[in-house]
């Protein structure tokens, strides 16, 4: 039946007609909801080419691991890609920061031993293109990107800082206006062997991230180099959350 008034629509208003109203309807909903142009429909847009993006974000992180220990003496390994010097510590992160402005907060607060440790990173600027002001997102960082320094495997940043932090222990400034640098990225270490398996020949075009996973990395650093340690710099504090909550932007 449906098929026959169909036929009978098209004899009455002829061909013609009947495409002209089939393409004013095609428009109309284009208008209303938008087409995809070319490839437009499938590539990952920037944040700000979406048209309510606000630029506020809030994230937390649970299960502090601090890589190395406070108490370490040069020659030291704080990215420590085997997994073998691994604190679990009892901390949090709380993010709270606005991408378009560049500006917020950073709080990383955790305890080793009877010392407690409080890290305020509030001051974002950039020194490349890609950290967009200071506070960047939706971008591709570290290992073979083109961005920033091989140290780390390449990963997709949900969200990330540079800029600079001040450290505190038991209330006392411990380390000033040290550079930082925080990621919200893919998980890096192996749940079960918590090694990064980097870097390694790699067949296929991704980082040596897991997708499925995601985590909160923190660095804070000095400006002083020390070629004994590694990475080789005289200071490097390396936290990493392993639960992480996205929480409603105020």
């Amino acid at each position: 039946m449906h098929i026959r008034w169909r036929s009978i629509t098209a004899r009455i208003l002829g061909p013609s007609l009947l495409t002209l109203m089939l393409t004013a309807a095609h428009a109309a909903a284009a208008d209303q909801f938008g087409t995809p142009k070319g490839d437009e429909g499938t590539r990952i847009f920037k944040a700000t080419e979406h048209p309510h993006y606000s630029g506020q974000f809030h994230l937390s992180g649970q299960k502090a691991t601090l890589i190395g220990s406070m108490q370490d003496r040069a020659p030291w390994d704080h990215l420590d890609y085997a997994g073998k010097h691994l604190i679990p510590v009892q901390g949090s992160i709380d993010i709270q920061v606005n991408e378009l402005t560049n500006s917020g907060q950073v709080i990383a607060e955790f305890v080793e031993g009877a010392d407690r440790y409080r890290i305020d990173f509030d001051r974002f600027a950039a020194k490349a293109p890609f950290q967009d002001g200071g506070i960047a997102t939706r971008i591709y960082e570290h290992g073979d990107s083109g961005n920033g320094d091989p140290l780390y495997p390449k990963t997709w940043l949900y969200l990330a800082g540079w800029g600079t932090a001040t450290m505190w222990k038991n209330d006392q400034v411990l380390y000033k206006d040290y550079d930082a640098h925080f990621m919200v990225m893919e998980r890096s270490r192996d749940p079960k062997t918590h090694a990064v398996r980097y870097p390694v020949k790699r067949t296929l075009p991704g980082g040596e991230t897991d997708p499925a996973g995601m985590e909160i990395d923190l660095w804070v650093r000095s400006k002083e180099q020390n070629t004994n340690n590694f990475p080789p710099f005289e200071t490097f504090v390396h936290l990493c959350w392993e639960e992480v909550t996205w929480r409603s932007a105020q």
